[in-house]
Protein backbone atom coordinates (compact mmCIF):
# COMPACT_ATOMS: atom_id res chain seq x y z
CA UNK A 1 0.00 0.00 0.00
CA UNK A 2 1.44 3.40 -0.94
CA UNK A 3 2.13 5.83 1.98
CA UNK A 4 -0.45 8.44 0.98
CA UNK A 5 -3.13 5.74 0.88
CA UNK A 6 -2.22 4.66 4.43
CA UNK A 7 -2.84 8.19 5.66
CA UNK A 8 -6.06 8.35 3.65
CA UNK A 9 -7.26 5.10 5.21
CA UNK A 10 -6.70 6.47 8.71
CA UNK A 11 -8.55 9.65 7.82
CA UNK A 12 -11.45 7.68 6.38
CA UNK A 13 -11.83 5.48 9.47
CA UNK A 14 -12.24 8.65 11.50
CA UNK A 15 -14.64 10.04 8.93
CA UNK A 16 -16.98 7.04 8.56
CA UNK A 17 -19.20 7.77 11.59
CA UNK A 18 -19.92 11.16 10.07
CA UNK A 19 -21.14 9.75 6.75
CA UNK A 20 -24.80 10.50 6.25
CA UNK A 21 -26.89 7.31 6.40
CA UNK A 22 -29.86 8.81 4.59
CA UNK A 23 -30.22 9.23 0.86
CA UNK A 24 -32.94 8.80 -1.73
CA UNK A 25 -31.07 6.32 -3.89
CA UNK A 26 -30.48 6.61 -7.63
CA UNK A 27 -33.22 4.24 -8.79
CA UNK A 28 -36.13 6.55 -9.49
CA UNK A 29 -39.58 5.91 -10.88
CA UNK A 30 -41.54 8.29 -13.05
CA UNK A 31 -39.83 7.68 -16.36
CA UNK A 32 -38.06 4.60 -17.64
CA UNK A 33 -34.40 4.84 -16.67
CA UNK A 34 -31.58 3.56 -18.85
CA UNK A 35 -28.78 1.56 -17.25
CA UNK A 36 -25.75 1.10 -19.47
CA UNK A 37 -23.66 -2.05 -19.00
CA UNK A 38 -19.89 -1.46 -18.87
CA UNK A 39 -20.12 2.09 -20.30
CA UNK A 40 -21.05 2.49 -23.99
CA UNK A 41 -19.09 -0.67 -24.76
CA UNK A 42 -20.63 -1.33 -28.19
CA UNK A 43 -19.83 2.19 -29.39
CA UNK A 44 -16.46 3.02 -27.81
CA UNK A 45 -13.77 1.17 -25.85
CA UNK A 46 -15.24 0.06 -22.53
CA UNK A 47 -14.30 1.58 -19.17
CA UNK A 48 -12.79 4.72 -20.68
CA UNK A 49 -13.82 8.24 -19.75
CA UNK A 50 -14.91 8.84 -23.33
CA UNK A 51 -17.18 5.78 -23.28
CA UNK A 52 -18.63 6.73 -19.89
CA UNK A 53 -19.44 10.25 -21.10
CA UNK A 54 -20.95 8.97 -24.35
CA UNK A 55 -23.30 6.67 -22.43
CA UNK A 56 -24.49 9.67 -20.43
CA UNK A 57 -24.88 11.80 -23.55
CA UNK A 58 -27.03 9.10 -25.15
CA UNK A 59 -29.44 9.36 -22.24
CA UNK A 60 -28.28 6.74 -19.72
CA UNK A 61 -29.19 7.54 -16.13
CA UNK A 62 -26.91 4.93 -14.54
CA UNK A 63 -23.72 3.51 -16.03
CA UNK A 64 -21.84 0.43 -14.86
CA UNK A 65 -18.06 0.63 -14.48
CA UNK A 66 -15.50 -1.97 -13.29
CA UNK A 67 -12.90 -1.08 -10.65
CA UNK A 68 -9.50 -2.63 -9.86
CA UNK A 69 -6.44 -1.62 -7.83
CA UNK A 70 -3.09 -1.30 -9.59
CA UNK A 71 0.29 -2.46 -8.32
CA UNK A 72 0.90 0.96 -6.72
CA UNK A 73 -2.53 1.27 -5.11
CA UNK A 74 -4.42 3.37 -7.64
CA UNK A 75 -8.07 2.60 -8.37
CA UNK A 76 -8.64 2.32 -12.12
CA UNK A 77 -11.39 1.21 -14.50
CA UNK A 78 -10.87 -2.30 -15.92
CA UNK A 79 -12.97 -5.44 -16.24
CA UNK A 80 -10.77 -8.45 -17.07
CA UNK A 81 -7.44 -7.63 -15.38
CA UNK A 82 -5.90 -8.81 -18.70
CA UNK A 83 -3.94 -6.20 -20.63
CA UNK A 84 -4.08 -8.39 -23.74
CA UNK A 85 -7.71 -7.78 -24.70
CA UNK A 86 -8.02 -4.09 -23.99
CA UNK A 87 -4.53 -2.63 -24.46
CA UNK A 88 -1.34 -2.76 -26.49
CA UNK A 89 0.47 -4.45 -23.58
CA UNK A 90 0.68 -7.89 -22.03
CA UNK A 91 0.21 -8.77 -18.36
CA UNK A 92 -2.22 -7.90 -15.56
CA UNK A 93 -3.62 -4.55 -14.49
CA UNK A 94 -3.22 -5.45 -10.83
CA UNK A 95 0.47 -6.28 -11.35
CA UNK A 96 1.21 -3.07 -13.27
CA UNK A 97 1.85 0.44 -12.00
CA UNK A 98 -0.51 3.22 -12.94
CA UNK A 99 2.29 5.14 -14.68
CA UNK A 100 3.02 2.15 -16.92
CA UNK A 101 -0.66 1.75 -17.74
CA UNK A 102 -0.67 5.31 -19.02
CA UNK A 103 1.94 4.34 -21.62
CA UNK A 104 -0.42 1.73 -23.10
CA UNK A 105 -3.07 2.37 -25.71
CA UNK A 106 -6.49 1.29 -24.44
CA UNK A 107 -8.51 2.19 -27.53
CA UNK A 108 -6.99 0.70 -30.68
CA UNK A 109 -8.10 -2.85 -29.76
CA UNK A 110 -11.58 -1.79 -30.82
CA UNK A 111 -10.46 0.04 -33.96
CA UNK A 112 -7.88 2.47 -35.28
CA UNK A 113 -10.29 5.37 -34.82
CA UNK A 114 -9.98 5.01 -31.04
CA UNK A 115 -6.18 4.97 -30.81
CA UNK A 116 -4.80 7.06 -27.94
CA UNK A 117 -7.40 6.37 -25.24
CA UNK A 118 -6.09 5.44 -21.79
CA UNK A 119 -7.17 3.44 -18.72
CA UNK A 120 -8.62 6.10 -16.36
CA UNK A 121 -8.55 6.48 -12.59
CA UNK A 122 -11.74 5.85 -10.65
CA UNK A 123 -11.78 9.42 -9.35
CA UNK A 124 -11.72 10.71 -12.94
CA UNK A 125 -14.78 8.60 -13.72
CA UNK A 126 -16.55 10.04 -10.67
CA UNK A 127 -15.94 13.57 -11.93
CA UNK A 128 -17.31 12.72 -15.37
CA UNK A 129 -20.40 11.12 -13.80
CA UNK A 130 -20.96 14.12 -11.55
CA UNK A 131 -20.55 16.55 -14.45
CA UNK A 132 -22.95 14.53 -16.59
CA UNK A 133 -25.50 14.21 -13.76
CA UNK A 134 -25.66 10.40 -13.78
CA UNK A 135 -25.35 7.61 -11.23
CA UNK A 136 -22.87 4.74 -11.31
CA UNK A 137 -23.14 0.99 -10.78
CA UNK A 138 -19.75 0.00 -9.31
CA UNK A 139 -18.64 -3.55 -10.17
CA UNK A 140 -15.78 -3.97 -7.66
CA UNK A 141 -13.21 -6.47 -8.98
CA UNK A 142 -10.48 -6.23 -6.29
CA UNK A 143 -11.30 -7.36 -2.77
CA UNK A 144 -10.59 -5.11 0.21
CA UNK A 145 -10.65 -1.72 -1.50
CA UNK A 146 -13.79 -0.37 0.20
CA UNK A 147 -11.93 2.23 2.34
CA UNK A 148 -10.23 3.77 -0.71
CA UNK A 149 -13.43 3.54 -2.75
CA UNK A 150 -15.51 5.31 -0.12
CA UNK A 151 -12.83 7.95 0.35
CA UNK A 152 -12.95 8.85 -3.35
CA UNK A 153 -16.76 8.80 -3.37
CA UNK A 154 -16.99 11.13 -0.36
CA UNK A 155 -14.35 13.50 -1.71
CA UNK A 156 -16.03 13.73 -5.12
CA UNK A 157 -19.55 14.12 -3.67
CA UNK A 158 -20.78 10.88 -5.26
CA UNK A 159 -21.39 8.65 -2.22
CA UNK A 160 -25.16 8.87 -2.61
CA UNK A 161 -25.10 8.43 -6.38
CA UNK A 162 -23.82 4.86 -6.66
CA UNK A 163 -24.84 1.21 -6.44
CA UNK A 164 -22.27 -1.29 -5.18
CA UNK A 165 -21.70 -4.70 -6.79
CA UNK A 166 -19.05 -7.36 -7.25
CA UNK A 167 -16.65 -7.66 -4.29
CA UNK A 168 -18.54 -5.17 -2.13
CA UNK A 169 -18.81 -7.15 1.12
CA UNK A 170 -16.51 -4.80 3.09
CA UNK A 171 -18.46 -1.74 1.90
CA UNK A 172 -21.43 -2.59 4.15
CA UNK A 173 -19.35 -2.51 7.34
CA UNK A 174 -18.10 1.01 6.60
CA UNK A 175 -21.27 2.34 4.96
CA UNK A 176 -24.37 0.57 6.34
CA UNK A 177 -26.78 2.40 4.03
CA UNK A 178 -25.26 0.97 0.86
CA UNK A 179 -27.63 -0.62 -1.67
CA UNK A 180 -30.83 0.26 0.13
CA UNK A 181 -33.03 -0.14 -2.96
CA UNK A 182 -34.66 -3.51 -3.69
CA UNK A 183 -34.19 -4.51 -7.35
CA UNK A 184 -35.84 -7.23 -9.44
CA UNK A 185 -34.37 -8.23 -12.81
CA UNK A 186 -36.61 -9.56 -15.58
CA UNK A 187 -35.80 -10.86 -19.05
CA UNK A 188 -37.17 -9.63 -22.41
CA UNK A 189 -40.74 -10.78 -22.92
CA UNK A 190 -41.85 -9.88 -19.41
CA UNK A 191 -45.56 -9.20 -19.02
CA UNK A 192 -47.21 -6.21 -17.37
CA UNK A 193 -48.90 -8.27 -14.63
CA UNK A 194 -45.60 -9.71 -13.43
CA UNK A 195 -43.94 -6.29 -13.51
CA UNK A 196 -46.79 -4.77 -11.49
CA UNK A 197 -46.61 -7.58 -8.93
CA UNK A 198 -42.89 -6.95 -8.39
CA UNK A 199 -43.45 -3.21 -8.06
CA UNK A 200 -46.19 -3.78 -5.49
CA UNK A 201 -43.56 -5.64 -3.47
CA UNK A 202 -41.53 -2.42 -3.47
CA UNK A 203 -39.03 -3.57 -6.06
CA UNK A 204 -37.45 -1.53 -8.82
CA UNK A 205 -37.92 -3.62 -11.98
CA UNK A 206 -35.07 -3.75 -14.51
CA UNK A 207 -35.47 -5.49 -17.89
CA UNK A 208 -32.13 -6.93 -18.98
CA UNK A 209 -30.95 -6.49 -22.58
CA UNK A 210 -27.29 -7.24 -21.91
CA UNK A 211 -25.42 -10.51 -22.51
CA UNK A 212 -28.37 -12.25 -24.14
CA UNK A 213 -29.84 -12.74 -27.61
CA UNK A 214 -31.91 -9.54 -27.32
CA UNK A 215 -29.16 -6.94 -27.02
CA UNK A 216 -30.26 -5.25 -30.28
CA UNK A 217 -33.94 -6.19 -30.03
CA UNK A 218 -35.56 -2.76 -30.27
CA UNK A 219 -39.06 -4.20 -30.44
CA UNK A 220 -38.54 -6.19 -27.23
CA UNK A 221 -37.23 -3.06 -25.52
CA UNK A 222 -40.38 -1.20 -26.49
CA UNK A 223 -42.49 -4.09 -25.23
CA UNK A 224 -40.70 -3.99 -21.88
CA UNK A 225 -41.37 -0.25 -21.64
CA UNK A 226 -45.02 -0.87 -22.46
CA UNK A 227 -45.10 -3.55 -19.73
CA UNK A 228 -44.20 -0.85 -17.20
CA UNK A 229 -40.61 -1.72 -16.23
CA UNK A 230 -38.69 0.94 -14.33
CA UNK A 231 -35.44 0.58 -16.28
CA UNK A 232 -33.71 -1.08 -19.20
CA UNK A 233 -30.21 -2.51 -18.75
CA UNK A 234 -28.50 -2.31 -22.13
CA UNK A 235 -25.31 -2.56 -24.14
CA UNK A 236 -26.70 -0.40 -26.99
CA UNK A 237 -27.89 2.85 -25.38
CA UNK A 238 -28.75 4.46 -28.71
CA UNK A 239 -31.34 1.77 -29.34
CA UNK A 240 -32.67 1.97 -25.80
CA UNK A 241 -33.01 5.76 -25.99
CA UNK A 242 -35.16 5.28 -29.06
CA UNK A 243 -37.23 2.63 -27.27
CA UNK A 244 -38.08 4.93 -24.35
CA UNK A 245 -38.96 7.86 -26.63
CA UNK A 246 -35.88 9.98 -25.95
CA UNK A 247 -34.00 9.53 -29.28
CA UNK A 248 -30.43 10.75 -29.45
CA UNK A 249 -31.02 12.15 -32.93
CA UNK A 250 -33.37 14.83 -31.59
CA UNK A 251 -30.64 16.00 -29.20
CA UNK A 252 -28.20 16.24 -32.10
CA UNK A 253 -30.66 18.36 -34.08
CA UNK A 254 -30.99 20.78 -31.14
CA UNK A 255 -27.21 21.07 -30.82
CA UNK A 256 -26.85 21.65 -34.54
CA UNK A 257 -29.30 24.54 -34.37
CA UNK A 258 -27.55 26.09 -31.35
CA UNK A 259 -24.14 25.75 -32.97
CA UNK A 260 -25.20 27.41 -36.22
CA UNK A 261 -26.55 30.79 -35.07
CA UNK A 262 -26.50 32.98 -31.98
CA UNK A 263 -23.92 34.35 -29.52
CA UNK A 264 -20.42 32.93 -29.95
CA UNK A 265 -20.15 31.43 -26.42
CA UNK A 266 -23.37 29.48 -27.01
CA UNK A 267 -22.13 28.25 -30.38
CA UNK A 268 -18.80 27.17 -28.92
CA UNK A 269 -20.49 25.22 -26.14
CA UNK A 270 -22.80 23.47 -28.64
CA UNK A 271 -19.92 22.56 -30.96
CA UNK A 272 -17.87 21.21 -28.06
CA UNK A 273 -20.79 19.11 -26.86
CA UNK A 274 -21.63 17.85 -30.35
CA UNK A 275 -18.02 16.79 -30.91
CA UNK A 276 -18.36 14.17 -28.17
CA UNK A 277 -21.07 12.26 -30.04
CA UNK A 278 -18.63 9.87 -31.67
CA UNK A 279 -20.03 7.60 -34.35
CA UNK A 280 -22.90 9.82 -35.47
CA UNK A 281 -23.19 11.44 -38.94
CA UNK A 282 -21.99 14.91 -37.90
CA UNK A 283 -18.81 15.20 -39.97
CA UNK A 284 -20.28 17.54 -42.60
CA UNK A 285 -21.40 19.91 -39.87
CA UNK A 286 -17.86 20.25 -38.53
CA UNK A 287 -16.49 20.74 -42.05
CA UNK A 288 -18.98 23.55 -42.52
CA UNK A 289 -18.12 25.26 -39.23
CA UNK A 290 -14.41 24.90 -39.94
CA UNK A 291 -14.90 27.69 -42.54
CA UNK A 292 -16.82 29.94 -40.17
CA UNK A 293 -15.60 33.60 -40.17
CA UNK A 294 -15.38 33.58 -36.39
CA UNK A 295 -11.91 32.21 -35.59
CA UNK A 296 -13.07 30.77 -32.28
CA UNK A 297 -15.83 28.74 -33.93
CA UNK A 298 -13.46 27.46 -36.59
CA UNK A 299 -10.87 26.48 -33.99
CA UNK A 300 -13.45 24.67 -31.89
CA UNK A 301 -14.33 22.51 -34.89
CA UNK A 302 -10.70 21.40 -35.30
CA UNK A 303 -9.67 20.85 -31.66
CA UNK A 304 -10.91 17.24 -31.41
CA UNK A 305 -8.55 16.06 -34.21
CA UNK A 306 -5.30 17.02 -32.51
CA UNK A 307 -3.21 14.66 -30.43
CA UNK A 308 0.37 15.08 -29.15
CA UNK A 309 2.78 12.56 -27.51
CA UNK A 310 6.38 13.13 -26.17
CA UNK A 311 9.37 11.18 -27.51
CA UNK A 312 11.81 9.13 -25.44
CA UNK A 313 15.65 8.84 -25.86
CA UNK A 314 16.51 5.50 -27.46
CA UNK A 315 20.20 4.80 -26.84
CA UNK A 316 19.75 4.07 -23.13
CA UNK A 317 17.46 1.15 -23.93
CA UNK A 318 19.66 -0.14 -26.77
CA UNK A 319 22.62 -0.34 -24.39
CA UNK A 320 20.58 -2.28 -21.82
CA UNK A 321 19.62 -5.03 -24.29
CA UNK A 322 23.13 -6.50 -23.76
CA UNK A 323 22.98 -6.39 -19.94
CA UNK A 324 23.60 -9.62 -17.99
CA UNK A 325 20.45 -9.13 -15.93
CA UNK A 326 17.31 -10.68 -17.38
CA UNK A 327 15.11 -7.88 -16.06
CA UNK A 328 17.23 -5.23 -17.81
CA UNK A 329 17.05 -7.03 -21.16
CA UNK A 330 13.34 -7.63 -20.83
CA UNK A 331 12.47 -4.07 -19.89
CA UNK A 332 14.86 -2.53 -22.42
CA UNK A 333 13.05 -4.49 -25.12
CA UNK A 334 9.71 -3.31 -23.73
CA UNK A 335 10.89 0.33 -23.77
CA UNK A 336 12.10 0.11 -27.38
CA UNK A 337 8.81 -1.42 -28.46
CA UNK A 338 6.54 0.99 -26.62
CA UNK A 339 8.31 3.94 -28.27
CA UNK A 340 8.54 2.35 -31.73
CA UNK A 341 12.26 3.11 -31.88
CA UNK A 342 14.30 1.93 -34.93
CA UNK A 343 16.35 -0.70 -33.09
CA UNK A 344 15.73 -3.95 -34.99
CA UNK A 345 19.36 -5.13 -34.66
CA UNK A 346 19.52 -5.15 -30.84
CA UNK A 347 16.10 -6.79 -30.65
CA UNK A 348 17.13 -9.57 -33.04
CA UNK A 349 20.09 -10.31 -30.78
CA UNK A 350 17.61 -11.04 -27.97
CA UNK A 351 15.88 -13.80 -29.95
CA UNK A 352 18.57 -16.20 -28.76
CA UNK A 353 17.70 -15.50 -25.13
CA UNK A 354 16.49 -18.48 -23.11
CA UNK A 355 14.13 -16.51 -20.90
CA UNK A 356 10.52 -16.51 -22.24
CA UNK A 357 9.82 -13.07 -20.79
CA UNK A 358 12.76 -11.60 -22.71
CA UNK A 359 11.62 -13.37 -25.87
CA UNK A 360 8.08 -12.12 -25.41
CA UNK A 361 9.16 -8.50 -25.01
CA UNK A 362 11.71 -8.69 -27.84
CA UNK A 363 9.12 -10.12 -30.24
CA UNK A 364 6.46 -7.67 -29.12
CA UNK A 365 8.95 -4.83 -29.65
CA UNK A 366 9.80 -6.14 -33.13
CA UNK A 367 6.09 -5.99 -33.97
CA UNK A 368 6.17 -2.25 -33.26
CA UNK A 369 9.54 -1.19 -34.71
CA UNK A 370 10.63 -0.36 -38.26
CA UNK A 371 13.33 -2.42 -39.97
CA UNK A 372 13.69 -5.71 -41.83
CA UNK A 373 13.33 -9.10 -40.14
CA UNK A 374 13.34 -12.35 -42.19
CA UNK A 375 10.55 -14.86 -41.74
CA UNK A 376 13.07 -17.55 -40.79
CA UNK A 377 13.97 -15.61 -37.66
CA UNK A 378 10.35 -15.47 -36.46
CA UNK A 379 8.51 -18.57 -37.68
CA UNK A 380 10.06 -20.95 -35.10
CA UNK A 381 8.54 -18.91 -32.27
CA UNK A 382 5.01 -19.76 -33.47
CA UNK A 383 5.73 -23.24 -32.07
CA UNK A 384 7.24 -22.03 -28.80
CA UNK A 385 6.03 -23.77 -25.64
CA UNK A 386 4.98 -20.44 -24.07
CA UNK A 387 1.63 -19.06 -25.38
CA UNK A 388 2.72 -15.48 -24.73
CA UNK A 389 5.78 -16.00 -26.95
CA UNK A 390 3.60 -17.44 -29.73
CA UNK A 391 1.24 -14.46 -29.53
CA UNK A 392 4.06 -11.91 -29.69
CA UNK A 393 5.76 -13.85 -32.52
CA UNK A 394 2.55 -13.69 -34.57
CA UNK A 395 2.48 -9.91 -34.24
CA UNK A 396 6.16 -9.62 -35.19
CA UNK A 397 5.76 -11.89 -38.22
CA UNK A 398 2.76 -9.90 -39.42
CA UNK A 399 4.67 -6.63 -39.04
CA UNK A 400 7.70 -7.74 -41.04
CA UNK A 401 6.46 -10.59 -43.27
CA UNK A 402 2.73 -10.04 -43.79
CA UNK A 403 2.36 -12.42 -46.72
CA UNK A 404 3.92 -15.29 -44.76
CA UNK A 405 1.86 -14.39 -41.68
CA UNK A 406 -1.42 -14.37 -43.64
CA UNK A 407 -1.46 -18.17 -43.69
CA UNK A 408 0.78 -19.08 -40.74
CA UNK A 409 -1.07 -16.98 -38.16
CA UNK A 410 -4.55 -18.00 -39.32
CA UNK A 411 -3.51 -21.65 -39.09
CA UNK A 412 -2.20 -21.09 -35.57
CA UNK A 413 -5.37 -19.26 -34.49
CA UNK A 414 -7.63 -22.02 -35.76
CA UNK A 415 -5.52 -24.70 -34.08
CA UNK A 416 -5.54 -22.83 -30.78
CA UNK A 417 -9.31 -22.25 -30.88
CA UNK A 418 -10.04 -25.86 -31.76
CA UNK A 419 -7.82 -27.05 -28.94
CA UNK A 420 -9.47 -24.64 -26.52
CA UNK A 421 -12.93 -25.77 -27.61
CA UNK A 422 -12.02 -29.44 -27.13
CA UNK A 423 -10.60 -28.80 -23.68
CA UNK A 424 -13.41 -26.50 -22.50
CA UNK A 425 -15.66 -28.00 -19.85
CA UNK A 426 -18.31 -26.38 -17.71
CA UNK A 427 -18.00 -26.47 -13.96
CA UNK A 428 -15.24 -25.75 -11.53
CA UNK A 429 -11.71 -25.36 -12.90
CA UNK A 430 -8.55 -26.38 -11.10
CA UNK A 431 -5.93 -23.64 -10.65
CA UNK A 432 -3.78 -25.29 -13.33
CA UNK A 433 -6.70 -25.39 -15.78
CA UNK A 434 -7.39 -21.72 -15.10
CA UNK A 435 -3.78 -20.84 -15.84
CA UNK A 436 -3.93 -22.81 -19.09
CA UNK A 437 -7.16 -21.11 -20.14
CA UNK A 438 -5.79 -17.66 -19.33
CA UNK A 439 -2.59 -18.31 -21.26
CA UNK A 440 -4.57 -19.42 -24.31
CA UNK A 441 -6.88 -16.41 -23.99
CA UNK A 442 -3.95 -13.99 -23.91
CA UNK A 443 -2.43 -15.63 -26.97
CA UNK A 444 -5.68 -15.48 -28.93
CA UNK A 445 -6.04 -11.76 -28.27
CA UNK A 446 -2.61 -11.15 -29.80
CA UNK A 447 -3.39 -13.43 -32.74
CA UNK A 448 -6.50 -11.35 -33.47
CA UNK A 449 -4.39 -8.20 -33.32
CA UNK A 450 -2.07 -9.85 -35.81
CA UNK A 451 -4.95 -10.35 -38.26
CA UNK A 452 -5.64 -6.61 -38.09
CA UNK A 453 -2.18 -5.88 -39.50
CA UNK A 454 -2.42 -8.15 -42.56
CA UNK A 455 -2.42 -6.47 -46.02
CA UNK A 456 -5.83 -4.83 -46.54
CA UNK A 457 -7.45 -7.61 -48.58
CA UNK A 458 -6.11 -10.35 -46.32
CA UNK A 459 -7.07 -8.43 -43.17
CA UNK A 460 -10.63 -7.91 -44.32
CA UNK A 461 -11.03 -11.53 -45.42
CA UNK A 462 -9.43 -13.00 -42.29
CA UNK A 463 -11.34 -10.78 -39.89
CA UNK A 464 -14.62 -11.51 -41.68
CA UNK A 465 -13.90 -15.24 -41.43
CA UNK A 466 -13.36 -14.81 -37.71
CA UNK A 467 -16.30 -12.48 -37.08
CA UNK A 468 -19.04 -14.05 -39.19
CA UNK A 469 -19.02 -17.60 -37.89
CA UNK A 470 -20.55 -19.19 -34.81
CA UNK A 471 -18.06 -18.72 -31.97
CA UNK A 472 -16.30 -21.92 -31.00
CA UNK A 473 -13.73 -20.63 -28.55
CA UNK A 474 -14.50 -20.66 -24.84
CA UNK A 475 -13.98 -16.90 -24.41
CA UNK A 476 -16.62 -15.79 -26.98
CA UNK A 477 -14.50 -12.69 -27.51
CA UNK A 478 -12.31 -13.27 -30.56
CA UNK A 479 -15.23 -13.08 -33.00
CA UNK A 480 -16.59 -9.95 -31.31
CA UNK A 481 -13.23 -8.13 -31.52
CA UNK A 482 -12.81 -9.19 -35.15
CA UNK A 483 -16.21 -7.66 -35.86
CA UNK A 484 -15.13 -4.35 -34.34
CA UNK A 485 -12.01 -4.31 -36.49
CA UNK A 486 -14.16 -4.61 -39.62
CA UNK A 487 -15.85 -1.26 -39.02
CA UNK A 488 -13.10 0.62 -40.85
CA UNK A 489 -12.42 -2.10 -43.44
CA UNK A 490 -15.64 -3.46 -44.93
CA UNK A 491 -16.49 -0.26 -46.82
CA UNK A 492 -14.34 -1.45 -49.74
CA UNK A 493 -16.23 -4.76 -49.95
CA UNK A 494 -19.20 -5.31 -47.63
CA UNK A 495 -20.34 -8.52 -49.36
CA UNK A 496 -19.28 -10.83 -46.51
CA UNK A 497 -21.04 -8.70 -43.91
CA UNK A 498 -24.23 -8.46 -45.99
CA UNK A 499 -24.20 -12.22 -46.48
CA UNK A 500 -23.73 -12.71 -42.73
CA UNK A 501 -27.03 -10.87 -42.13
CA UNK A 502 -28.66 -14.10 -43.32
CA UNK A 503 -27.04 -16.19 -40.58
CA UNK A 504 -29.39 -18.19 -38.38
CA UNK A 505 -26.96 -17.54 -35.52
CA UNK A 506 -28.22 -14.38 -33.82
CA UNK A 507 -24.79 -13.35 -32.55
CA UNK A 508 -23.25 -13.60 -36.03
CA UNK A 509 -26.08 -11.62 -37.63
CA UNK A 510 -25.93 -9.00 -34.85
CA UNK A 511 -22.18 -8.53 -35.38
CA UNK A 512 -22.70 -8.12 -39.12
CA UNK A 513 -25.55 -5.64 -38.65
CA UNK A 514 -23.66 -3.44 -36.19
CA UNK A 515 -20.50 -3.53 -38.32
CA UNK A 516 -22.52 -2.24 -41.28
CA UNK A 517 -24.07 0.47 -39.10
CA UNK A 518 -20.62 1.62 -38.01
CA UNK A 519 -18.93 1.23 -41.41
CA UNK A 520 -20.34 4.51 -42.69
CA UNK A 521 -21.95 5.56 -45.98
CA UNK A 522 -19.61 3.59 -48.27
CA UNK A 523 -21.67 0.40 -47.67
CA UNK A 524 -25.04 2.02 -48.37
CA UNK A 525 -25.21 1.46 -52.18
CA UNK A 526 -24.80 -2.31 -51.76
CA UNK A 527 -27.39 -2.34 -48.96
CA UNK A 528 -29.92 -0.47 -51.11
CA UNK A 529 -29.33 -2.94 -53.90
CA UNK A 530 -29.84 -5.90 -51.57
CA UNK A 531 -32.93 -4.55 -49.79
CA UNK A 532 -35.67 -5.74 -52.19
CA UNK A 533 -33.95 -9.07 -52.90
CA UNK A 534 -33.49 -10.51 -49.43
CA UNK A 535 -35.60 -12.73 -47.21
CA UNK A 536 -37.54 -11.19 -44.35
CA UNK A 537 -34.94 -11.50 -41.56
CA UNK A 538 -32.04 -9.89 -43.44
CA UNK A 539 -34.42 -7.37 -44.97
CA UNK A 540 -35.41 -6.17 -41.50
CA UNK A 541 -31.77 -5.81 -40.56
CA UNK A 542 -30.98 -3.82 -43.72
CA UNK A 543 -33.91 -1.48 -43.04
CA UNK A 544 -32.54 -0.85 -39.54
CA UNK A 545 -29.03 -0.17 -40.88
CA UNK A 546 -30.37 2.36 -43.39
CA UNK A 547 -32.29 4.06 -40.59
CA UNK A 548 -29.40 4.18 -38.13
CA UNK A 549 -27.11 5.54 -40.86
CA UNK A 550 -29.64 8.21 -41.84
CA UNK A 551 -29.45 7.23 -45.52
CA UNK A 552 -31.44 9.79 -47.48
CA UNK A 553 -31.04 8.01 -50.81
CA UNK A 554 -32.92 4.99 -49.50
CA UNK A 555 -36.07 7.01 -48.80
CA UNK A 556 -37.76 6.16 -52.15
CA UNK A 557 -37.15 2.44 -51.54
CA UNK A 558 -38.44 2.67 -48.00
CA UNK A 559 -41.53 4.65 -49.02
CA UNK A 560 -42.38 2.00 -51.63
CA UNK A 561 -41.94 -0.70 -49.02
CA UNK A 562 -44.04 1.20 -46.47
CA UNK A 563 -46.95 1.61 -48.89
CA UNK A 564 -46.63 -1.75 -50.63
CA UNK A 565 -49.60 -4.05 -51.04
CA UNK A 566 -50.19 -5.93 -47.73
CA UNK A 567 -50.59 -9.12 -49.74
CA UNK A 568 -47.11 -8.71 -51.26
CA UNK A 569 -45.11 -7.66 -48.20
CA UNK A 570 -44.65 -8.37 -44.53
CA UNK A 571 -46.38 -6.05 -42.02
CA UNK A 572 -43.24 -6.03 -39.86
CA UNK A 573 -41.20 -4.76 -42.83
CA UNK A 574 -43.74 -2.03 -43.56
CA UNK A 575 -43.79 -0.89 -39.93
CA UNK A 576 -40.00 -0.91 -39.71
CA UNK A 577 -39.75 1.04 -42.97
CA UNK A 578 -41.94 3.74 -41.41
CA UNK A 579 -39.62 3.86 -38.40
CA UNK A 580 -36.53 4.12 -40.65
CA UNK A 581 -38.09 6.94 -42.68
CA UNK A 582 -38.78 8.89 -39.49
CA UNK A 583 -35.24 8.25 -38.25
CA UNK A 584 -33.68 9.40 -41.55
CA UNK A 585 -35.80 12.55 -41.68
CA UNK A 586 -34.69 13.50 -38.17
CA UNK A 587 -31.05 12.98 -39.20
CA UNK A 588 -31.37 15.30 -42.19
CA UNK A 589 -30.42 18.31 -40.09
CA UNK A 590 -28.18 20.93 -41.66
CA UNK A 591 -26.36 23.96 -40.25
CA UNK A 592 -29.12 26.33 -39.24
CA UNK A 593 -29.31 29.90 -40.55
CA UNK A 594 -31.29 32.90 -39.42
Amino acid sequence: MCPDRKLSLLALMLLVPALSPAHGGILERGKVQLICHRTANRDMPENTLESLALAARMGCNIVEIDIRKTLDGQLVLNHDDFLERLTSGMGNVEHTSYDELQLLDAGAWMGERFRGMRIPRFEEALRVAREQGIGLDLDIKTKGIAPFLLEDLEREGMLERVIFGGEWQDVKALYPDANRDAVAWVEPGCIAAHVAELQQQGKFVVANFSDNAHEMDLDAMREAVAAGVDALNVDYPRLAADAVGRPVEARLADLSRAASVGPTPVRLAAIAELSHYVGFPTQQLFIHWLHDPDDRVSRASAVALVLARPATPTQVYIDATAAPEQTARQNAAWAIGITGAPATGPLLSLLGDKDPNVLKEALLALSRCPGEVPAEALLPFLANAAPEVRGAAALALTRHQPQVAASAVMDLLHREEEQAARGHTRGKFTPEQIRTVEAAYREQMKLIQSLESFPPEEARRSLADQAFRPVKDYSRVTALVAGYQLWDRIGADPAAAIQALRSTNVEVADRAEWALVKAGPSVLPQLREALPLTDQAPQLRIIRILGWQGDRESLPLLHRLQHSNPQDSNPESRALAAWAIEKIEVLQFQPWTK
